[in-house]
Order: C-alpha cells, then sequence, then structure tokens
C-alpha cells in the first residue's frame, strides 16, 4: 500500500473550523487477502481560498485480480490532529443533511421524525443511509454565527456517498470524521492488475454563512462547468406544464372518453399545458385486480390497453390528442406484474437482494416483481418497449414510477458484476432518452424524494408523496418535503416535481387555498389533475392562476429556518426567480398563529400576487390553515 504526504487541509483562519488530515484508502472485499498489493492516489485542486476540490484512485499493484468495494476517505497517520471536522464546540456545529424524512421504504427508517438539522454530538452518526440516497452531501453549520462547511460529491459515476460522524476528539476541538464512496447493487469491483479505479469528486467549501439554503453556489458553479446542467436547455417543463389523469377524481378510473374530455377545457382554461399524461390503470389485466405493468408489451397480452375503456387503443388515443394540439405522455410502473408471462419464461430476469430473495411487493398491484437491470434480456426488452411506446404509439413524455427500486436498495444484488445501481441508472436514463423525443420529458417517480443534482438526463424527480384526494396531511408531507429538498438544492439540474393541483370535496376552502400558495411559492414541475368538467368557473380560474403563478426555475429558500427539531413546515416561504419574487406565510397549524417577517426583508412596493391590491406584508395572526402570498416588486 502507497500513502502520499498531502492531505486534504482547509481551515478558516477567523473561526478556526473546517477539514483536515482526510485522505483516502481503498475499501476491500470482505473475502480479499489482507496481503493485497494496491495502491491510491488523488488530486487537490484549488479553486479558490476557501474552496477544494479532489478525486481517488485505486490502483492493483499486484500481479492477481484485487476486488474493491469502494474508497474511504479517513485518517492518516501522519497528521497529528486528524482525520478531522474542525468546528469548535463553542460555535454549537449542526448537520443539515437531507435524509429520508419518510423513513426507508424497505422498513429499515434510518431517521426519526422530521428534522433538517442535529447537533453533532459524541454519538456516532450516518447520513446516506437512506435507500433514496438523498442529497450526495452535508452542511456542518454554526448555530448562532455565519459559518459553515458543505461537503458534497460532485460527480455520481458510479459511487453512493455516506457520512460517518465518530465523535470528539478528547481534548481537542476536532471530530472524527469519515466520508465512503460506496456501491450499491454489487458485492465489489474486481481490478486486473495494473487496472484502477476511479472514485467521484469532491467538493469541500468553507462558506460565510450559516444557512444551508445559502452555502451551496460554489457547488453548483461546479456541476455548472461539469455539465450537470446540460439538459436544462431542452427541458420543456421549464415553462410548459402537465396534465395528468391521477389525484383528486380519476385514479385508475379512466378511460378514453374521461381523458378525451378534459381536452377542451385545458384548451380554454391552461394555456400553459403541454402534455396531457395517462397514468396508472389504462393497462389489460393479466387476471382480475392485476394491471399489466412494465411488462405491457411483451406479448402475452393482444391488447396492452384495456380494450373496453380505450377502444382505439394506446396509438389511436395518443392521434387524437395530438390532433387535439396537445402531446400525449403515459405513466409506466417500472416492475413487473407476478402474472406476466414474462417473469414466468425468465425467471432470471427477477431482482434479488443479499439474501437471494426477488424483490416483490404483493401488497402492490395484486403482485408486483423488480427486475434486474444488470440482466442483457432485461435491458433489450425496454430498449423494445419504448420503441413501441414512443415510437410506434407516439407518446412523447413518460412518468417512470417505482423507479428506485432497482438501482438505490442498499441490499439490491445484481446477477452480473461489474457495475453499480449508479452506472446502471444512467443506462436505464440513456434507454428512454433514445426513444423519446429531445424535447419530450421523462419523469423519475419513486417511492420518496430524491434530492440530488444527479438525475443528469431527466427533467423532474417526484419530489414527495402523491396528494391523493387533497388532505391536510398530505399537503404538510409535501412542504416538509419540499423544505428538506430546498436545503442544498438551491438550483435544479432536474426539477421537483410536487405532484399536482386540482380540487375536491376533501380540501375545506381554507387548506385548498393553501395548497395553491404552497404550489405557487415552491416552483418546480407542477402538474394539473382531477376531473376538471367538474369544476366552475372560478376554480378552474384559480388553478390557471397558480400555474402562471408557479415559477418552475425560481430559488426557493424558507426565510425562517431553524437549528432546532420542527414540528411543523417552516412558515415563510420565498421564491425569487426571472418572473420575480413571491414570499408566502403560513399557517400549518391547528391553531392561531402570528407569523413574523424576517427583518432586512424588503418589502417596499409588494402587493396580494391573487388580487393584485396594494399592500406591505407585516407580521400578521393566521388562523389555522390559512397563507397569504404577496408578489414583491423587483
Amino acid at each position: 500500500m502507497s500513502t502520499l504526504l498531502q492531505t486534504i487541509k482547509l481551515i478558516d483562519a477567523t473561526h478556526d473550523y473546517g477539514i483536515i488530515g482526510l485522505r483516502p484508502t481503498a475499501i476491500l472485499a470482505d473475502d480479499e487477502s489482507p496481503d493485497a498489493c494496491w495502491g491510491v492516489r488523488w488530486e487537490i485542486e484549488t479553486l479558490s481560498s476557501n474552496t477544494v476540490c479532489t478525486r481517488a484512485w485505486i490502483t492493483n499493484t499486484g500481479t492477481t485480480p484485487l476486488r474493491v468495494k469502494g474508497i474511504r476517505w479517513g485518517c492518516d497517520p501522519a497528521e497529528e490532529n486528524g482525520p478531522a471536522l474542525r468546528f469548535p464546540p463553542a460555535l454549537e456545529p449542526h448537520v443539515f443533511a437531507t435524509e429520508n424524512l419518510r423513513g426507508d421504504y424497505f422498513g429499515s427508517g434510518t431517521v426519526e421524525g422530521d428534522r433538517f438539522a442535529y447537533p453533532l454530538t459524541n454519538q456516532h452518526i450516518e447520513y446516506g443511509n437512506a435507500e433514496d440516497h438523498v442529497f450526495p452531501g452535508v452542511f456542518v453549520a454554526a448555530a448562532k454565527m455565519p459559518a459553515g462547511l458543505l461537503i458534497a460529491q460532485a460527480s455520481q459515476q458510479r459511487f453512493y456517498a455516506l457520512f460517518r460522524f465518530l465523535g470528539r476528539m478528547l481534548g481537542r476541538q476536532n471530530w472524527l470524521f469519515e466520508i465512503e464512496e460506496r456501491a450499491n447493487g454489487v458485492t465489489a469491483y474486481e481490478l486486473a492488475p495494473g487496472a484502477a479505479l476511479d472514485g467521484e469528486k469532491w467538493l469541500f467549501h468553507l462558506a460565510p454563512t450559516n444557512d444551508p439554503q445559502q452555502a451551496t453556489a460554489a457547488y453548483f458553479q461546479v456541476l455548472h462547468s461539469d455539465g450537470a446542467f446540460a439538459r436544462r436547455a431542452l427541458n420543456p417543463l421549464t415553462t410548459r406544464r402537465i396534465y395528468c389523469t391521477w389525484n383528486y377524481d380519476f385514479f385508475a378510473d379512466i378511460d378514453e372518453q374521461k381523458i378525451l374530455g378534459q381536452i377542451p377545457i385545458l384548451k380554454e382554461h391552461f394555456s400553459q399545458v403541454e402534455f396531457l399524461q395517462i397514468d396508472d390503470g389504462y393497462q389489460s389485466c393479466h387476471q382480475p385486480g392485476q394491471r399489466a405493468m412494465i411488462d405491457l408489451c411483451y406479448g402475452d397480452l393482444k391488447h396492452p390497453f384495456d380494450p373496453m375503456r380505450f377502444p382505439d387503443g394506446p396509438k389511436g388515443l395518443a392521434d387524437r390528442i395530438k390532433e387535439a394540439g396537445l402531446r400525449p405522455a403515459i405513466w409506466l410502473g417500472l416492475w413487473a406484474s407476478n402474472g406476466s408471462q414474462m417473469l414466468k419464461d425468465h425467471p432470471d430476469w427477477v431482482l434479488c437482494d443479499d439474501t437471494g430473495t426477488p424483490l416483490t411487493f404483493h401488497a402492490y398491484y395484486g403482485g408486483t416483481t423488480i427486475l434486474d437491470p444488470s440482466v442483457d434480456g432485461v435491458r433489450d426488452y425496454l430498449d423494445r418497449m419504448c420503441h413501441t411506446v414512443f415510437g410506434e404509439w407516439g407518446f412523447e413524455g413518460v412518468k417512470l414510477d417505482f423507479s428506485s427500486f432497482a438501482f438505490n436498495g442498499k441490499r439490491v444484488r445484481y446477477r452480473h458484476p461489474g457495475r453499480s445501481g449508479v452506472e446502471r441508472r444512467h443506462e436505464l436514463e440513456t434507454i428512454f432518452r433514445r426513444h423519446l423525443p429531445a424535447d419530450g420529458f421523462f419523469g423519475w417517480c419513486v417511492v420518496a424524494g430524491t434530492a440530488q443534482p444527479f438525475l443528469a438526463q431527466a427533467d423532474y424527480f417526484r419530489n414527495a408523496v402523491d396528494i391523493n384526494k387533497g388532505d391536510w396531511p398530505a399537503i404538510k408531507r409535501v412542504a416538509m418535503w419540499t423544505a428538506n429538498t430546498n436545503l442544498l438544492l438551491q438550483e435544479r439540474p432536474c426539477l421537483p416535481n410536487l405532484d399536482s393541483i386540482g380540487w375536491s370535496e376533501e380540501f375545506d376552502e381554507t387548506s385548498w387555498q393553501t395548497w395553491l400558495n404552497f404550489c405557487a411559492v415552491a416552483g418546480g414541475a407542477l402538474e394539473v389533475s382531477g376531473d376538471l368538467r367538474k369544476l366552475d368557473c372560478d376554480r378552474l380560474r384559480r388553478l390557471a392562476a397558480t400555474l402562471k403563478l408557479s415559477d418552475p426555475s425560481c430559488r426557493v429558500r424558507c426565510l425562517d429556518l431553524s437549528h432546532e427539531t420542527p414540528a411543523h413546515p417552516p412558515a415563510v416561504w420565498l421564491a425569487e426567480g426571472p418572473s420575480g419574487t413571491l414570499l408566502g406565510l403560513f399557517n400549518w397549524t391547528d391553531g392561531p398563529l402570528k407569523v413574523a417577517l424576517p427583518t432586512g426583508l424588503d418589502v417596499a412596493g409588494a402587493y396580494d400576487a391573487w388580487t393584485h391590491a396594494p399592500g406591505t406584508p407585516s407580521d400578521l395572526m393566521l388562523q389555522p390553515r390559512a397563507s397569504v402570498l404577496w408578489r414583491l416588486r423587483s
């Protein structure tokens, strides 16, 4: 094993915080010989006095194959005070990390409660364990002064990130700290003699703020220069919107007549809507209660679309949508129905976990099974399916649902080694992009938010739970997740999707207006759903106005973000974009609440975003579940 003298050292001279004594080492496979020969090298690029980037390579220097699980950035024995995150306890350091606030979908939740920040303690704490591998960075900040350290992946080619805080070194200002670059889906990478394994690019940045929402400018500057934002120029959802058949009224109870019946209303009231998306429920069934999923084009179904409800078939429906001046899009569930001929013919296409157990979900859709993306036959089928759906039928956008299972699960094990879940995810994106129009949309819809910037070929990611019929707990959950997303994702290579606006009798008037206000200020890839034929002109006008108020490209932050444990989502939201600035004040409680504006906020010339009546935002006593939305003059 080789060593280098240089380690990462980035210290703020004024307040004596930063990182010191960090260097990479190989994480060998469990069955690898302790006498294996390998070397490590790394490069450190200084971008400014407060920002560095680095990357490591592991090389097999022996004469036999070497099995490597990942890379650990940790202790340098030559560094007296390291390895360390240096943060004096007097600064009251807190860790901001976008962990999975819903808990892991697989039932092994790693985060208790809805928290944005955790005090840095002597307990051993890991971030990055959530199944969805959310934002690949952490921000350590002083509680009461503008000082913080951002540590984040600046690439994601094969590894996910894990951040390990191991407690404070006795009698010192330093906290033991490690980063791991981890591959999922594979046990280890095998390196031939002389071969090298390159790790991810890392950014370390000393930020003159303790607000994580303000700390990522240097990080996103690096991502811009490395091409992470290349898709934004073609993303149609930066200016256009989607109508989706899910939520509020239809759910799976859809047919051709119900879908086409929305078009006249969309054309008259919703000029921003360009895509009409047929969501789940269109498929034929393998057997009662078991609709086809991603297997719908395998060949065992004579009619992939239910012919009783869709007599014109998929191409006929897509053609009629186009003839009406809209663009057809489709929902696809990235798992196979347990009743499909596909699984009967190809049991080797089934993805398994680390115990060899197939990844099946009996509680959903009559039973479903995840496909193994490392199998050539699976990828070939997906390529043929995309050719059919987008090439032959003519759909121009896709919501790819339940798409995290095959790529993000920690216990997933692929049949064919050599590529990780991240690499297989890139392959899948490439397959879909090959067949979609360049300006068609590709949406990652997953079991929880994936607030990370490396879904480079996608146009949106789902930010939170379905709104369903619009109950108050769902609204609060979406708001909490959106705050979590915006902690470190102020710039968005891929747009967050908050789900959809619409109306149902489950809303009372106050909570519905708060949902509209929140969707307007939160930005992102907002949709419209529900049976619009039921709504009077006033409700249609308010929904259309919400779309016009919402700016997908705005920068959203919470002005009352706290270092403490929040009982409710933040109350003060600011959205700044090319079209102007929105200020939203929210009462997420079930009692009256006085919402205070932060000092220093310029509200001169403000006016009500809905009525355009001039006024000056001020501290307000809001009734339960109520909100107000102001437009601030530029």
